[in-house]
């Protein structure tokens, strides 16, 4: 038991030793922590592009790697550089991706709100476009119907016919009054 232990602590002594030997220098050109998150949260959002998106831009000679190096007037070296830096400070490169994964879930949450809003102004555009087709539906009907009213029915002229039988109106004088 005692064997296993001291084999334990000697294995963790000797990672924990050559961990500080591989520590990187710091770059000449180091990256700030802010131009990290801005030029990884640019190439996470170009890399989420589907692959027949990519095809366009390869065919329009846009690689988004060199198009985001470009846009913020640095080299391949001089980010990767930066990233292995960063990446040896855990708790700095932690920061810097925390930060990158709130913004890409703040945007896509304005995203999603902008949507809603383009939803609910079709859906209200469509329903009143709807409710101008039912109107002008109902003025066509009532057209119709009216011209239905005005058309001599033979069917109903005898219904009517048969139900009304003739019969006397009784005047309504002074004269009729007195021979009461």
């Amino acid at each position: 038991m005692f064997k296993r232990f001291i084999l334990y602590i000697t294995t963790v002594l000797l990672l924990v030793s050559c961990y500080s030997l591989n520590k990187p220098d710091k770059p000449k050109h180091l990256l700030s922590k802010k131009e990290m998150i801005h030029i990884i949260l640019d190439l996470r959002l170009l890399a989420s592009a589907n692959g027949s998106n990519q095809i366009l831009l390869q065919n329009e000679g846009i690689y988004t790697e060199d198009y985001v190096f470009n846009k913020y007037k640095i080299d391949s070296a001089t980010f990767a550089l930066s990233n292995n830096y960063y990446a040896y400070y855990v708790d700095d490169y932690d920061e810097i991706y925390t930060k990158v994964k709130d913004s890409l879930e703040l945007l896509k949450k304005t995203f999603d709100e902008l949507l809603l809003a383009e939803e609910a102004a079709k859906r209200k555009t469509d329903s009143i476009n709807n409710v101008r087709k039912r109107d002008s539906l109902e003025l066509i009907r009532n057209k119709d119907s009216i011209k239905a009213i005005n058309k001599p029915d033979s069917i109903l002229k005898n219904k009517l016919k048969r139900k009304m039988k003739p019969q006397l109106i009784k005047p309504v004088s002074d004269k009729a009054d007195q021979s009461l």
